[in-house]
């Protein structure tokens, strides 16, 4: 079923159709996309907000410090997903905002140009035809008229002729003006005739070709319009089903970082983080009141500062003993790098200038070398960490065996 058939006499009605759904287009969808995208960007907003809130003071990188406990490198990691949340939803409200609007914006400008140029194409149709028209009634009034002219001059020439007292040159005055007038009567008739052929072939052309035509196009227009709506719409549905992917990663991931909390590993962060490694002793001490003799102990902890953080160096030489172990790492499998770029270039002299690399191998070597000797310094000075530690641990008086207390 097209409009040109079915609604040939509703023309009106049409128009104003196409002109409503054109103007819903930016009007009533565009608006609510766009406020659509305004609830996303305000949510995204809010969300970047929170995790600036509670990212912990000096983390705003995103990197893990030494000694983090589980659950604060879990709270961080949290934190940064929700943070790639945050960019799903603003991505959308770029979407809602800004791309799709413009396109709806464009969208409806070139269907306003197009619902003009057939609004104007069936006027000016309706015109001709109702110009044609006007031109048939005129024609009529003049045919009807010379009609009327032509039968009075005819009925006054048959008075003309019954009357004796008309002379023979009158009478034929009579007959000439009444065969003039038959004859503008039959050329009238005959232009009435064809201005009538004219208006209804005006007419058929205009009602079974041109207005059907211009009200097809016009449907057209209505269901590319709602066409493209359909496809914005699916366009939608689709980017949030996009951004739902990568929000749904990120619930995976977060899940996987809460699973990797470990309270008990925590727990013992907490002896690495304040433990000094002072040993607890037991001093005893005697006394005699009358015929008792009585032993009282009593625990004291050493105030030596040195001891207090002996530990804690202990724990600082050996992160510097890990991290030069990397550097070590990572220097020898440079030399060894640079150790075969050598070989091939000396194999090879059509490959370049191996100077070059000899000279990153000796600063490579001396940066090992010094790193070594680093090395070593630090494995010593923690070998006398180590050694002073167990002295203590030795001379604590958990250590060695009670001493019975004395009695009478």
């Amino acid at each position: 079923m097209s409009w040109g058939v079915e609604l040939w006499d509703c023309v009106e009605e049409v128009l104003g159709q196409v002109t409503s759904d054109t103007e819903d287009v930016c009007g009533v969808y565009g608006k609510f996309i766009k406020e659509r995208g305004e609830v996303e960007r305000e949510y995204a907003k809010n969300l970047r907000k929170l995790c600036g809130k509670y990212l912990p003071r000096g983390e705003k990188s995103g990197r893990g410090q030494q000694g983090e406990m589980s659950k604060e490198r879990a709270f961080r990691l949290l934190l940064t997903e929700l943070g790639y949340q945050a960019g799903q939803h603003e991505q959308l409200s770029e979407i809602y905002t800004k791309t799709i609007p413009q396109d709806l914006k464009t969208k409806a400008k070139e269907d306003s140009k197009l619902a003009e140029k057939y609004k104007k194409e069936i006027k000016h149709l309706q015109q001709s035809v109702d110009q044609a028209q006007k031109s048939l009634e005129k024609s009529s009034l003049k045919y009807k008229k010379i009609q009327q002219d032509w039968v009075v001059a005819e009925e006054t020439l048959q008075k003309g002729e019954s009357d004796c007292s008309l002379s023979r040159r009158e009478v034929e005055k009579l007959r000439s003006i009444s065969c003039e007038k038959q004859k503008q009567c039959e050329e009238s008739k005959s232009l009435h005739a064809r201005q009538m052929t004219t208006v209804k072939e005006r007419k058929e052309e205009y009602l079974q070709t041109s207005l059907p035509a211009a009200l097809n196009g016009l449907q057209g227009l209505s269901v590319g319009s709602g066409q493209y709506m359909k496809e914005v719409w699916l366009r939608c549905v689709r980017a949030e089903q996009e951004a739902d992917k990568v929000i749904q990663g990120c619930h995976k991931e977060m899940e996987r970082i809460a699973e990797e909390v470990r309270p008990e590993e925590d727990a013992q962060m907490v002896i690495e983080k304040f433990k000094t490694g002072n040993m607890p002793f037991t001093e005893v001490t005697e006394a005699k009141t009358n015929t008792i003799k009585r032993s009282k102990s009593s625990m004291k902890i050493s105030n030596d500062i040195e001891s207090q953080t002996l530990y804690q160096q202990k724990r600082q030489l050996q992160t510097k003993v890990e991290s030069l172990e990397v550097e070590i790492s990572k220097g020898q499998k440079e030399m060894s790098g640079l150790q075969l770029m050598i070989q091939s270039y000396t194999s090879n002299p059509q490959f370049g200038d191996v100077t070059k690399f000899k000279a990153e191998l000796d600063r490579a070597t001396l940066k090992v070398q010094l790193h070594e000797s680093d090395l070593y310094a630090l494995n010593k000075e923690l070998s006398g960490v180590n050694t002073r530690l167990e002295g203590m641990r030795r001379s604590s008086s958990f250590s060695q065996p009670a001493i019975p207390p004395h009695s009478l």
